[in-house]
């Protein structure tokens, strides 16, 4: 015995709407999949610009103080004379604590905190980078 399936019209239009149906759901799955991508990499390309312009800062802040240390290197060579005139000349922003400089850089919710140690007069390096530290500093959540 042989059956016979026999599809109407209908069958295969009901056929047709699932499978267009399908691939409407899909492609508004993947839509949504890469618009949330998309913000993703922004927010990241963001984040990492800041980062960038932070670090310059720093950087340009150290061209600052190393002007001061050339400055200082040509009135003397004793080490402990060096870092008490460079005491009295730092420029604002800096804090010395023994023969280290810190200063922080905040942008935004983002703050660098750079610290060196300050080599003795002589050497062909004027400075050492000891600390170069991000810090995110998040919002505090309120809770009820």
């Amino acid at each position: 015995m042989k059956r016979k399936i026999a599809l109407g019209p209908g069958a295969a239009s009901l056929i047709l709407i699932v499978v267009l149906l399908s691939l409407s759901m899909l492609s508004m799955l993947m839509q949504i999949g890469s618009r949330n991508d998309y913000n993703l990499a922004s927010r990241a390309a963001q984040m990492t610009a800041k980062v960038y312009e932070l670090s310059s800062d720093a950087e340009r802040r150290l061209a600052k103080l190393d002007t001061v240390l050339v400055r200082l290197q040509k009135e003397t060579q004793d080490n402990d004379e060096y870092l008490e005139l460079l005491e009295a000349n730092l420029p604002e922003g800096f804090e010395i604590l023994g023969d280290e400089v810190t200063w922080k850089d905040p942008l935004g919710n983002r703050t660098l905190t750079c610290t060196i140690r300050i080599l003795p007069p002589g050497e062909e390096t004027r400075t050492e980078w000891v600390a170069h530290k991000l810090v995110v500093e998040e919002p505090e959540e309120e809770f009820e």
